[in-house]
């Protein structure tokens, strides 16, 4: 056991609030702000004489004026709610509380969102001595019947709880966890305003992620061990009232004195293993205890980083299942804030069978509507038979691939496949993917495939006059333009477009006419008003090198 240290307050904080069971701060916005630790010790009932399920907890929190204000968790179908306030461990009843007003919260701070509790806003709680009472909740059901809930929390009815406290020691390790804190608490009263000592409170002293209660004696005296669990990444001790308005927690520096730790690994040999497949590998971790002898560490953390940690078992042994998807090493070291470790114990996954690879990618054709027929093998170790799915991918902006089209090809034999353009609209590359399976690797092409086309656009399309009378002459033009890899878009002359009309009602296309488009891409023809309906233009004649282009429609109303 090391050296007594004081527990200090320290610093200044907004005095929390008293709650239902360990303290807790409602804040302005929702006055019913309950931690959730505090609903869980309302739900506990270790005295009840007749409980039943659907009775509300039941606890009392201050409000910054100092007000005292019971409240309950309503199930919903309770009626006539009261609670009966017993000073902790008596059943003389010191007060009752039966002016009930609901109130419905969103979730605002620590509560549960859509749950309705009851307040006793207009009846805030009095009482003649400052401690710790128990309250009991009494309802009547839809049928009349009432219902009791006792001991249905625990609070502490005083201000400003101030904590002096000592703790045994501040230095721990795994074979000395515990300390002894003794100390004292004294509170003003509510209604006199006199700090005296604090009798008949549930005290908490923390250590890590251990605590004990204690209550204190008439002189407001308590003394406790507490126990750090063993399992913290860092050590604190406090003390505050377990519920209730402690002015500041009783605080006091503790640190983990780390023993020795020493991490065998017997799988040692190079691994081959499938893709996605867990392998095991299996050691013992022991340490050098505070008294000089190797003992097994017993529950400790041992992993490898970014893939598997696991507890070793009450001899040290472990097992860690790490997912093997690739080749080289894997190290296996300590990852507990209790104990050093002495270094990294290191296999090698020297092969990962059942990886994929494509092979002989290429572009087989294109035709004139920007389609792609794309060839190529997935291959596989280990499979000659099964099939895989594969995704032809574009890119949207530099490095970012998104799929087009997916299919499923066979493994290890030659695959053709057509891609449509997306959205009509030609692609500078192309690649395909693979994304594997469980049990089997993903891969992607090495090869970026362009396309031998070139796209074509018909631009600034224009239809009119709109409407026109029958028999007057009407137009439709357009830009004809191409894309350059050096200059971007630039105007097509000299290329036969084509134009269509399809009568209202009609569904079939009706060629009407041809004309060449001019040095800046410029094409346009004149026709005789017959009949409303829609005109386009197409660009169909492309040659070996470009791409069909299709113009946006237009209706045009012939009236007369």
């Amino acid at each position: 056991m090391g050296t007594a240290v004081v527990l200090a307050t320290v610093g200044a904080i907004t005095a929390p609030a008293a709650g239902a069971a360990s303290g807790g701060a409602p804040g302005a916005s929702s006055p019913l702000a309950v931690p959730a630790e505090q609903r869980a010790e309302v739900a506990a009932d270790p005295g009840a004489k007749a409980v039943q399920d659907s009775v509300p907890g039941a606890g009392v929190f201050q409000r910054p004026n100092h007000e005292f204000i019971v409240w309950t968790q309503d199930s919903g179908s309770l009626t006539q709610l009261r609670v009966e306030v017993r000073r902790a461990g008596t059943d003389e009843v010191v007060a009752v509380v039966d002016d009930l007003v609901e109130y419905y919260d969103m979730g605002g701070d620590s509560l549960e969102p859509g749950t309705w509790w009851n307040q006793g806003d207009s009846q805030p709680l009095v009482l003649d001595e400052m401690g710790d009472y128990e309250p009991d909740v009494y309802a009547k059901d839809t049928a009349g019947k009432e219902l009791t809930r006792r001991n249905a929390g625990r609070f502490t009815y005083a201000l400003d709880a101030r904590i002096e406290a000592r703790s045994s020691q501040q230095e721990f390790s795994l074979d000395d966890l515990d300390t002894q804190v003794t100390g004292s608490v004294t509170a003003v009263h509510p209604r006199t305003g006199e700090r005296l000592p604090l009798s008949g409170a549930m005290v908490r002293a923390r250590l890590g992620w251990g605590s004990a209660d204690v209550v204190s004696d008439a002189q407001g005296r308590f003394a406790t061990p507490v126990a750090a669990t063993g399992d913290e990444r860092t050590l604190s001790q406090s003390v505050a009232l377990a519920s209730g308005d402690t002015e500041v927690p009783a605080t006091a520096p503790a640190r983990i004195r780390t023993q020795k730790a020493m991490l065998t690994l017997y799988t040692k040999l190079p691994l081959t293993a499938r893709y996605g497949t867990e392998r095991a590998l299996n050691g013992k971790l022991t340490r050098r205890a505070d008294d000089g002898t190797v003992k097994p560490a017993a529950h400790r953390l041992v992993g490898i980083p970014h893939m598997v940690s696991e507890f070793t078992g009450p001899d040290g042994s472990y097992t860690l299942s790490p997912r093997i998807t690739e080749t080289g090493p894997l190290g296996v070291s300590v990852e507990d804030s209790w104990l050093t470790g002495d270094g990294t114990r290191t296999t090698t996954v020297a092969k990962v069978t059942h990886t994929t690879k494509f092979a002989e990618e290429k572009l087989a054709s294109s035709d004139k509507y920007g389609r792609l027929t794309i060839s190529g093998k997935v291959l596989v170790d280990g499979y000659t038979t099964q099939q895989a799915k594969i995704e032809v991918q574009f890119p949207i902006s530099p490095g970012r691939w998104v799929t087009h089209q997916s299919f499923v090809v066979p493994y290890n034999k030659t695959f053709t496949l057509t891609v449509n353009p997306p959205g009509g609209r030609a692609s500078e590359g192309w690649r395909v993917h693979t994304p594997g399976s469980t049990n089997i690797g993903p891969s992607t092409s090495t090869k970026v495939i362009r396309p031998t086309r070139t796209e074509t656009t018909l631009t600034d399309v224009r239809f009119g006059p709109r409407p026109v009378a029958k028999g007057r002459q009407l137009y439709v033009s357009a830009v004809l333009n191409t894309y350059t890899r050096t200059t971007g878009s630039v105007p097509y002359p000299g290329q036969k477009v084509r134009y269509y009309f399809r009568p209202d009602g009609a569904t079939v296309w009706q060629e009407m006419g041809t004309s060449i488009s001019l040095a800046n891409g410029a094409v346009g023809k004149k026709f005789t008003a017959q009949a409303s309906g829609h005109w386009r233009i197409r660009f169909v004649d492309a040659d070996a090198a470009h791409i069909v282009a299709n113009g946006t429609e237009g209706r045009i109303e012939v009236t007369g």
